[in-house]
């Protein structure tokens, strides 16, 4: 054979290629996903960033490599930390749908559903991890919207019912074992079935809307709850609140409703209770209800026992 012939491919060139076809193999299927890939060295730095993860976030790998993965966690630190606990705590060094929230470009913060788990080198030693995350954030406002609808009033906007339920139980426990204190106001509108009867359903439906907000403008949103216990009656629990500043807060909703509505006709009768050291809440909502059927019978009715008191007031004494 001629000294500088052409030797045939030998074993390592011929792993090589197949390598580097598996490789490319590799690097399209990652390509094609529209899931966020990541993967991270040992301290925790993204070292490298899908194209999916790009689209998904809107930032480009470039600037994504090296940043520590936690910079991308609405929880940062902490989530990062949640995580490898996670990892660390399963058998298999792996953890599957783990939903959590990202932040994206431009303010954004996407709900993800996140599998994760620990790269290994041949010897089994940890070299850092590999996380794929699945956007979810439509699915999630879907059942968001889903569990309104289930505890929402239709017309009004308010909580309905079967959340007052729910809710009250939440913040009866949460009294009791706090030490707190916790009121209830129920309204009834006076006067509403002959305005109703007289203008009609759409009126009616107007005037229930308007009392609506005027429940919603005079408390506190991220801690009170008001509610549409059915047909013209209404229901505000107040967390942290005394009787007295219930009655505070009825007299406020009162004169809204008699500056909006008081030339149709239409006010309100109310009744406050504060929670005892019973804690028996179908007492709590039976003392409202009867101080509000009181004041609308026109009748006085104090009544104070230990931390409870009802209180109605003649319409005459309304301010």
């Amino acid at each position: 054979m001629p000294p500088f012939a052409p030797r045939p491919a030998g074993p390592l060139i011929a792993l090589s290629r197949d390598f580097i076809r598996v490789k490319e193999y590799f690097e399209a299927i990652v390509a094609s996903s529209g899931d966020l890939i990541c993967t991270t060295d040992i301290s925790g730095r993204i070292i490298y960033f899908s194209p999916g993860a790009e689209v998904m976030l809107g930032v480009p790998a470039a600037r994504a490599i090296g940043l520590p993965a936690h910079d991308f966690y609405e929880g940062g630190r902490d989530a990062a930390q949640a995580i490898m606990t996670l990892l660390r705590d399963s058998k298999e060094g792996l953890v599957r749908n783990h939903e959590m929230r990202v932040k994206a470009s431009e303010g954004r913060v996407i709900t993800v559903s996140m599998s994760a788990s620990f790269l290994k080198d041949g010897r089994g030693r940890v070299i850092g991890t590999l996380g794929v995350a699945k956007d979810i954030s439509d699915r999630v406002m879907l059942e968001q919207k889903l569990r309104e609808m289930t505890r929402t009033d239709d017309l009004t906007g308010l909580f309905n019912q079967r959340h007052f339920h729910d809710r009250l139980r939440e913040e009866a426990s949460r009294a009791r074992r706090q030490n707190r204190k916790l009121s209830l106001i129920v309204f009834d509108l006076d006067g509403f079935k002959q305005v109703n009867d007289r203008l009609g359903h759409l009126e009616g439906d107007r005037i229930l809307r308007v009392f609506a907000k005027a429940l919603t403008d005079s408390i506190r949103r991220e801690v009170d709850a008001a509610f549409r216990y059915g047909g013209d009656e209404f229901v505000l629990l107040l967390p942290e609140t005394g009787a007295v500043g219930a009655a505070r807060v009825a007299r406020r909703v009162y004169k809204a409703v008699k500056l909006a509505m008081g030339r149709e006709g239409v006010s309100t009768s109310w009744g406050v209770a504060e929670l005892d050291k019973s804690g028996d809440m179908a007492d709590l909502v039976r003392r409202a209800d009867a101080a509000m059927y009181k004041m609308k019978a026109g009748r006085d009715n104090v009544r104070m026992r230990g931390t409870a008191i009802a209180r109605a007031f003649k319409p005459s004494t309304r301010v």
